[in-house]
């Protein structure tokens, strides 16, 4: 999964329920201290008007709470290089600085005279930095290149992954965590007053809820993310007028302050509950850190995953606070803990057990459910709620009970909210990049569970028995046939080999024929054994392209078969960078197509980010080439950003190239043409290319230079010299006249037809990562048709690819584009038929008008020539119609009258005409 969410009710009867940033408050049992306005005393009116007042403050705190950490964790992305790493990053930090909040302004605020002004203070203090965060943020990622140099060691890394978002967002994270003490202290004068709790709690949760729902899927998409963080900004400021002038009517609310004795005592009725807090926080996160982790095998991993995830866990902890307190007013006194440490656990160990069969699930509900986008989110959600309900609810419970105990004796939640938070910001270290992979999800779970017995609140007979229970259950879990891991392996095929690692679990897997394939969280083959051809044509054509490369740069390897292509160009120094080290972990799986790799010492391999990688200093490229990102997956869209395609141009040596490689069997043509202008903004002279004659993983290339460039009609003559080269890519079919110029498909002209007007993509406005999903979620269409409807929109001129005053050759590449597209639509339509009864009878005419269209269009005159072997020795007389057909269509080629002289003779065929030796 790409982010991970943070969210835990943080208090007894009125909470906030993100406890990544918190900022409604908590309200203590406490009955109002002598001094401070009571509501009886205030009348009716009075008092609604405060309730009032509270209520809109905790809907409004708690939708910006929750819009901030997604909004920050996307713009942290961007610097620290993963969606995973810099939501880990993002939570840990937004904890510690919760906790510090608390810790070092909480009891100053909860006995001031004025915690109304306080919040308000501290609410523009939040406000405030996140608008200076729009200026800071940017600033912060051009340092990361020199704090995390490439090919740093994974230590350097994740200290900075965790460093820099504490010390970027800590002055907000300091407010939001005094904010609580803050409200509970405003709220002590309404405690007397049935059902003002409730309310305020309700709403709280209902504004953290649509703060994640608004700002993934309404927010984010019109807006951008500075625009975001303005809206939330106003939030807070919306916040601290409505407190101030809720202050300014009421008077003001006084606790008494606490004497030495009562603190010492405090101190030492809180040492065990303080404990059991901090370990809640601990393992409530490190269970979401490993849920999600399990879930991105089988859910979409777009930013529409992330909310959805983030609200059904925000829901199952409110849900919990609300029962623990239905149960605590029925049984006033009764200690809940021990009840609650037992649910809270199994029911961990359930949502384990659920996650076991999740992948059945999901498909049973997406059948279920329509196919269409809202469908598609739906079942997510399904998934979402059967993992986070039961474990959320009980986590919520227990929190709301540990936290109420914890705030009767210590006259306050601060204390209890600090040691909580505290052990969420040490989890998402603890879990990411140790526990999850060291031990695996499953073992994860186990530990998760077994800690929760850490809160119990003494070892007698009941406490034992319910250990023995949760042991018994977690015993039963780890013997269980249930694998956390998903992998698709096709009928007969295997598993050759897995990894989970802490960004993506990497496998690869053979099918019936024994092909290879690494596939990336279950989901995405990132290319194999069968896909070489393609592989390393997307390395040869952009190499062929420049002419003389002496270095060249490759971002994404997948198995590795790009950048060993690029070994076979004599003299080409090369680098390639993958940011998953588990992916380059399976390169030596691929020796057939990757063989180059780790023998060719002019090609180099980096474990990095591609973004952090281009920014950072270093040598120029001759080309640089980047590989085929899925624009839907969260992350993936700020690789199809103008700021990165911006670095990469300035890494271009003189006269370089850029080629970004997209899969159009992931995308359709609305993001196609949000990209295509994006790179248009980037690169004023670009063209496109296809990487082949594929309709159904077709894959186009834009190519951006600084400058035009057309080439001569014989460049390929001039160009492939070596012999070794000349021989590799002949086995590609990529060694006649027009095997380079023939995959044309556009220049700037025609592309800024078809991209049209609109906005770029960009880092502040992420239109990829919000409208690729989508294809992902729901394509009404196929790459077939896509790739058909592109070829429509486009109209190369041969001119503009071809210089000189040879009118022939451009008569001739005009002939074969024509071809071409006919070729490829003809493959669409017999696509989309399943392949018609009588294929040859079908296929065979279309062919060979094509092969008439351009006698240099080789790949129609293959298909037939096989057509005719298929029928020569059933039909010998079709079989010579066939070849009699395609002579005539292309009689430059001997290959048709060579089969024909071969057949039987045909007692009722035409005599035919002597053909030229």
């Amino acid at each position: 999964m790409s982010q991970v969410s943070s969210s835990q009710v943080s208090s007894s009867r009125v909470s906030a329920p993100q406890i990544s940033a918190p900022h409604a408050g908590a309200a203590s049992t406490a009955a109002p201290s002598p001094g401070t306005d009571s509501p009886e005393a205030a009348g009716a009116g009075g008092h609604g008007r405060r309730i009032g007042a509270v209520t809109a403050v905790a809907a409004l705190s708690g939708f910006a709470g929750l819009g901030y950490e997604i909004v920050w964790a996307r713009m942290l992305a961007v610097a620290l290089g993963h969606e995973i790493v810099a939501v880990l990053g993002v939570v840990s930090a937004l904890f510690a600085g919760l906790a510090l909040g608390s810790l070092l302004l909480g009891r100053r605020i909860a006995h001031s005279p004025r915690p109304a002004a306080w919040y308000a203070g501290l609410e523009c203090v939040i406000g405030l930095w996140a608008l200076a965060l729009i200026i800071l943020s940017p600033l912060a990622a051009e340092q990361v290149p020199a704090l995390v140099p490439v090919d740093a060691d994974p230590l350097r890394q994740w200290a900075v992954a965790f460093g820099l978002p504490f010390v970027l967002l800590l002055p907000a994270t300091l407010a939001m965590g005094a904010t609580v003490p803050a409200l509970e202290a405003v709220l002590v004068p309404l405690l007397a007053a049935r059902g003002a709790v409730g309310r305020v709690y309700a709403t709280n949760t209902a504004g953290a809820v649509a703060g994640t729902l608004a700002t993934a899927f309404l927010l984010i998409p019109a807006l951008g993310l500075s625009a975001t963080l303005m809206a939330c900004a106003g939030l807070n400021f919306a916040c601290a007028a409505l407190l101030l002038g809720y202050s300014g009517k009421r008077g003001r609310a006084r606790a008494a302050p606490p004497t030495a004795a009562s603190l010492r005592a405090g101190t030492e009725l809180l040492r065990s509950p303080l404990m059991a807090l901090f370990v809640t926080g601990l393992l409530g996160i490190g269970y979401e850190v490993v849920t999600v982790r399990v879930l991105s095998q089988i859910l979409e991993n777009t930013i529409y995953t992330f909310a959805i995830l983030l609200a059904a866990y925000l829901t199952g902890t409110a849900l919990g606070a609300v029962a623990r307190n239905a149960v605590a007013t029925r049984h006033p006194g009764a200690d809940l803990t021990r009840p609650l440490v037992v649910a809270t656990a199994l029911a961990c160990l359930l949502g384990a057990a659920l996650l076991g069969v999740s992948d059945t699930l999901l498909e049973m509900l997406r059948a279920a459910l329509p196919a269409t986008f809202e469908g598609r989110l739906a079942a997510e959600l399904g998934i979402a709620a059967l993992a986070f309900l039961p474990p959320t609810i009980a986590m919520g419970a227990l929190f709301t009970e540990l936290a109420q105990r914890a705030s009767d004796r210590a006259g306050g939640v601060g204390p209890a909210l600090a040691v909580n938070t505290l052990g969420a910001a040490l989890a998402p270290i603890l879990f990411g990049p140790l526990l999850l992979p060291l031990l695996g999800a499953k073992m994860a779970f186990v530990g998760v569970a077994l800690g929760y017995l850490l809160v119990l609140p003494d070892l007698r007979r009941r406490s034992l028995l319910a250990a023995g229970l949760v042991g018994v259950a977690t015993a039963a879990l780890v013997v269980a046939p249930l694998s956390l891991r998903f992998v698709r392996i096709p009928p007969g095929g295997e598993l050759v080999w897995h990894r989970d690692g802490v960004m993506a679990a990497v496998s690869v897997i053979t099918n019936s024929a024994g092909d290879r394939h690494l596939q990336v969280n279950n989901h995405f083959r990132m290319g194999g054994s069968a896909s070489m051809r393609s592989d390393h044509r997307q390395a040869h054509i952009p190499l062929l392209l420049h002419p003389a490369p002496a270095s060249a740069l490759f971002l994404g390897l997948g198995t590795g078969a790009t950048l060993s292509a690029a070994g076979a160009h004599p003299g080409l120094k090369a680098d390639g960078v993958e940011l998953v080290p588990e992916v380059v972990e399976t390169f030596p799986l691929f020796g057939a197509s990757a063989g180059e790799v780790g023998r060719n010492p002019r090609l180099s391999v980096h474990v990095a980010d591609a973004r952090r990688f281009v920014r950072a200093p270093g040598e120029r490229y001759d080309v640089i080439v980047a590989d085929l990102y899925h624009p839907s997956v969260d992350g993936s869209g700020a690789l199809y950003a103008r700021e990165h395609f911006a670095a990469i141009r300035d890494r271009l040596a003189e006269g370089g190239l850029f080629a970004q490689w997209l899969p159009l069997h992931q995308l359709d043509l609305p993001t196609l043409r949000i990209i295509v202008r994006t790179f248009l903004d980037t690169f004023p002279d670009a063209s496109a290319y296809l990487a082949q004659f594929s309709v159904e993983t077709p894959l186009i290339a834009l190519i951006g230079r600084r400058e035009a460039k057309a080439y001569p009609a014989d460049w390929a003559a001039r160009r492939i010299t070596d012999p070794g080269l000349a021989g590799r890519l002949a086995a590609l079919d990529m060694s006649g006249d027009f095997s380079l110029f023939g995959l044309y498909l556009a220049g700037r002209p025609e592309l800024a037809a078809f991209a049209g007007p609109g906005p770029v993509n960009t880092d502040d406005r992420p239109l990829v990562t919000t409208d690729a999903p989508r294809v992902a979620y729901a394509g009404t269409d196929t790459p077939a048709d896509r790739l058909v409807g592109l070829l429509a929109a486009l109209h190369p001129a041969p001119e503009a690819v071809l210089e000189g005053s040879d009118p022939q050759a451009r008569v001739r590449l005009a002939a074969y584009w024509r071809a071409r597209d006919a070729y490829l639509e003809t493959g669409a339509q017999t696509l989309a038929a399943r392949g018609p009864r009588d294929v040859i009878g079908t296929l065979a005419p279309r062919l060979i008008e094509i092969v008439r269209m351009s006698p240099d269009f080789e790949p129609a005159y293959g298909p037939v020539l096989a057509m005719a072997r298929q029928r020569a020795v059933s039909e010998p007389a079709a079989a010579r119609r066939l070849l009699e057909a395609l002579d005539r269509a292309n009689p430059a080629r001997p290959d048709a009258r060579r089969l024909l002289a071969a057949l039987p003779p045909d007692a009722g065929s035409a005599p035919r005409p002597p053909q030229p030796r």
